[in-house]
């Protein structure tokens, strides 16, 4: 991240509906192609952690005999280009890599992939040197030619248990189109009632190209990219969307969907550009009475900080605990009991592959409650917070 900028995102511990009977599917899934990290710049490098292991499945199961998937990161290229393009890839400390790019021809690439259907346009296996494409770097594949509308998945893999980062430069040639709205139609029935899915910037409400994970559809965490979708309402229950796309803070919404058959939807998503003094809060992350144990239902919301900083691997935070306890004086206990909880955030973002660099835990005791006399549950449920501070 250039510069130095200050972001609150704040993590509650009240109690939420929106995360109840949702299940999702977590392990470092920027490993695996159905979350790729979305690349929205291609005038800066991108920067991703190797996670240390493959993510729920390893993709390239049948595709080589002699290769077997163990660490690796996923990047979604859309480029937006009639001409041609380049990319280098290389990382810290000189570690060996392999990579592999593949063009996708539809919204189902991943799930081909998943059943062995797709090959690699260009690919290189391990070895030390940067690699990519170029038409002037010696030893590198010619510049892979491009449409505005192409779509490209790019893997890059390592045999170690590396965790550093590996990085990749950009180069368009060409004519570079302005990222517009793309309506794609997932609808069997064309003449149904259906819901439109709309995703844009909430500030200058241009189209946003996000990651989005639908439940609800019929099929459980649906992963959609793109900007507009259209889907059939009759075979919609109440949808519930998240998305985790670079440079924005993270988006939970509910929809409930009208039962009335006749009857369309339209959904506004407003993703909200990570900026200084912006707060995010994320429910459910929960301790036990008096200790720094999470409840089970926590689980999901560390998840998406995890994945948060994953997408946004620039990021370095400050994990800052509060306590609820009113009329008393701050003490020894107090103030160890919000250290050790945010503490226990650090160590399950480090445990999962976050760079334990990027991380300080503080704690505050109780002298920054949010209500100095809660006079409600609600209000008690609020001064036990984690507020994570983005620091550089």
């Amino acid at each position: 991240m250039k510069g130095l900028f200050l972001v609150i995102l704040t993590i509650s511990f009240a109690l939420s509906s929106f995360s109840q009977g949702f299940k999702m599917h977590y392990s470092n899934s920027f490993a695996d192609c159905f979350g790729a990290v979305e690349v929205l710049d291609y005038n800066t490098e991108s920067h991703v952690q190797f996670p240390g292991n493959y993510g729920n499945r390893d993709d390239f199961m049948n595709m080589f005999p002699d290769f077997h998937e163990s660490n690796s990161v996923w990047l979604r290229l859309e480029p937006n280009l009639d001409g041609k393009l380049e990319f280098e890839i290389f990382t810290e400390n000189n570690v060996d890599f392999s990579y592999f790019l593949f063009k996708a021809d539809d919204n189902s690439f991943c799930e081909k992939l998943e059943n062995d259907k797709v090959k690699p346009v260009l690919y290189e296996m391990s070895s030390y040197h940067n690699k990519g494409a170029s038409d002037e770097k010696e030893n590198f594949h010619p510049s892979i030619e491009t449409k505005s509308q192409d779509v490209f998945y790019l893997m890059i893999h390592t045999n170690s248990t590396y965790e550093g980062k590996v990085r990749v430069r950009y180069k368009r040639i060409g004519k570079v189109s302005r990222t517009a709205s793309v309506i794609q139609d997932f609808r069997k029935n064309k003449s149904g009632s259906f819901i439109r899915v709309r995703i844009r910037d909430k500030e200058t409400m241009e189209p946003v190209e996000a990651n989005m994970i639908v439940n609800g559809l019929g099929k459980d965490n649906a992963l959609f990219m793109g900007t507009d979708f259209i889907f059939d309402a009759a075979r919609a229950k109440d949808l519930h969307f998240e998305s985790n796309t670079p440079g924005y803070f993270l988006f939970v919404k509910d929809v409930t969907i009208s039962k009335d058959a006749d009857e369309n939807a339209d959904v506004l998503i407003e993703l909200e550009k990570l900026a200084p003094g912006k707060k995010l809060l994320l429910e459910d992350i929960k301790f036990q009475q008096d200790s720094d144990e999470f409840v089970p239902i926590a689980m999901p919301a560390l998840k998406r900080l995890l994945d948060f900083l994953a997408v946004n691997d620039e990021v370095s935070i400050s994990i800052q605990g509060h306590v609820n306890a009113p009329d008393i004086e701050n003490n020894n206990k107090i103030q160890k009991l919000s250290e050790d909880r945010a503490k226990a955030v650090r160590k399950f973002l480090k445990s999962n592959g976050i760079s334990p660099e990027r991380l300080e835990a503080i704690g505050f005791g109780n002298t920054e409650m949010i209500n100095v006399k809660p006079k409600t549950f609600e209000e008690e449920e609020s001064n036990r917070r984690v507020e994570i501070v983005i620091t550089g």
